[in-house]
């Protein structure tokens, strides 16, 4: 099934120049563009807050002469689906991400590692991205969403080099992030001073009352369980805190989102073992201290077991990470991120990781067929994000057993070590 392309001939033309690592001003562009198409990248509906397809694009060079067909990866504000559409538009998460990636990114790489696809466009709610899967990228999880210890030291070093290009950016340019570019790190996804009828507030309220249905059928709260239905909510909204840029720590960019599926490996030829990934989806990005980002995902994609064992070293790795990032680039990380303050930033954050579980996991580890119900027709969207979130998710919670362990794990850890610890 093809779908309408908004890209203009010219805009075609542009982004293979730049592909092609051509001058985009140029206008003699040494090939002849044959054809393009814009196709879904499956039958299913892929993303939750957006659209994906493939941009098929033939062209014909000049010298050599010789028939090349290009890929890219495209991702698109969801058409035909009016609920869906107005809550991205409400969420902002759109123009974001095309400021992130438009003038953000491309100074912030340079200025110290690649971090995230290489964006041939990006404009008018569409992103064009190369496609990593031609590179060998691929997303590192089954359903479980759960990474082993290497692919987490993947992530690290990705994050580091991020978090370290931030501050070298800054440091060239003597501006910082929402200064130069305050569209990129808007607050959208747990705003301040915002009426409870806004869209994040009734999402958040909602997610906590899933939450709060699952705790219930918990039997070893039973006896602590109105202290904890009482306290949960706000123990949770310490997100909307957490995330604000910090007048204590430094700030940089960070992704904000880091679940599973926003992270792509690149295996080596032969094995499993990954050796580098990019970071996708920058549609959450902020201006906040790393270790939010840091514990995130060491968090979102790990169990209490893997991080009561590792949690302590792969800390310890991001810090090695960033500490030699900055160096490369003549600067001492003990001036931006003391070792001393960075752990007092991962202990004053440490419950960030599990609420941004909490908050996320109800919703994108749901079973394949609830997944595809909410995303696919205006009135599964609806369901879901405003009628009848309860029922569906109890549903998924009663009747698959990976979906209850995963929800389980998170909502214990969370529950022991931040709501109850004080009475215990």
């Amino acid at each position: 099934m093809a779908t309408e392309l908004v890209l203009s001939s010219s805009e075609i033309r542009g982004l293979c120049q730049r592909y092609l690592h051509q001058d985009v001003r140029s206008l003699d562009t040494g090939f002849d563009i044959i054809s393009y198409q814009l196709k879904p990248t499956s039958d299913a509906p892929a993303g939750y807050l957006g659209s994906h397809f493939f941009l098929h694009v033939t062209v014909q060079l000049h010298d050599p002469e010789e028939r090349k067909n290009l890929t890219f990866f495209s991702k698109a504000a969801p058409e035909g689906n009016g609920p869906r559409m107005e809550y991205l538009e409400d969420f902002g998460v759109f123009q974001k991400e095309i400021s992130v990636y438009r003038d953000v990114l491309p100074e912030l790489q340079e200025a110290c590692a690649p971090v995230a696809p290489k964006c041939y466009y990006a404009d008018k709610n569409l992103l064009v991205f190369e496609n990593l899967a031609d590179q060998g990228y691929r997303m590192g999880t089954g359903r479980d969403g759960l990474f082993n210890y290497r692919q987490l030291q993947c992530c690290l070093k990705t994050l580091a080099a991020m978090h370290a290009g931030s501050i070298i950016q800054e440091q060239r340019t003597g501006k910082k992030l929402p200064e130069s570019h305050p569209k990129a790190v808007v607050e959208n996804a747990y705003p301040s001073g915002v009426k409870p009828n806004h869209v994040r507030m009734v999402n958040f309220i909602n997610a906590c009352n899933v939450l709060k249905e699952f705790i219930k059928q918990i039997p070893k709260y039973e006896s602590k369980l109105d202290y904890i239905l009482d306290n949960f909510t706000q123990k949770m909204s310490f997100i909307f805190e957490a995330v604000k840029t910090s007048n204590v720590y430094q700030n940089t960019l960070i992704h904000g989102d880091l679940w599973a599926n926003n992270i792509m490996f690149q295996y080596g030829k032969y094995g499993d073992t990954p050796f580098q990934c990019r970071i996708v989806d920058f549609q959450l990005a902020r201006y906040a201290p790393p270790a939010l980002d840091v514990l995130t995902v060491l968090t979102i994609p790990t169990s209490k077991q893997f991080r009561d064992q590792h949690l302590n070293e792969l800390l310890a790795q991001y810090y090695s990470f960033m500490s030699e990032f900055l160096k490369r680039a003549d600067l001492d990380i003990a001036r931006f991120i003391p070792e001393k303050s960075f752990y007092e930033s991962v202990e004053e954050f440490r419950s960030i990781g599990l609420i941004e579980s909490c908050l996320f996991c109800h919703l994108v580890i749901l079973p394949p067929s609830f997944t595809q119900k909410l995303t696919s027709s205006a009135d599964g969207f609806s369901d879901f994000f405003s009628n009848r979130r309860i029922e569906i998710c109890l549903e998924a919670f009663n009747s698959d057993e990976l979906y209850r362990n995963r929800l389980v794990d998170m909502i214990q850890d969370f529950v022991d070590n931040f709501v109850l610890k004080e009475v215990q």
